[in-house]
């Protein structure tokens, strides 16, 4: 197992609560997971060398599965924020969520 992967791994799920994964970022410093924090399941991006997880989403409900663009632009993922599942988008920060 590659240290890149054995470090995503071990700060992704150290919480308390399940998280999975499925991004990297194109440059390789930054892992997208979904994770389950008090009932909801969110997104959250970590530094892979470690440190704090941010919380990308906060809408109710599921968003999962996200992935990251070929360019680093934008993370897209699975979301039931509009009552049916559906892919958005949103930049690495969180921000200009759409569909």
């Amino acid at each position: 197992m590659s240290s890149r992967l054995a470090a995503g791994r071990r700060n992704a799920s150290r919480k308390a609560t399940p998280s999975y994964w499925h991004g990297w970022s194109p440059d390789g410093k930054t892992l997208a997971f979904c994770g389950e924090r008090n009932n909801e399941f969110d997104v959250y991006s970590i530094p892979v060398e470690g440190g704090e997880e941010t919380r990308l989403t906060t809408a109710p409900g599921l968003d999962d599965g996200p992935e990251y663009s070929p360019d680093g632009k934008y993370i897209y993922f699975n979301s039931v924020r509009s009552g049916l599942m559906q892919i958005w988008r949103m930049k690495p920060d969180g921000s200009d969520r759409s569909r």
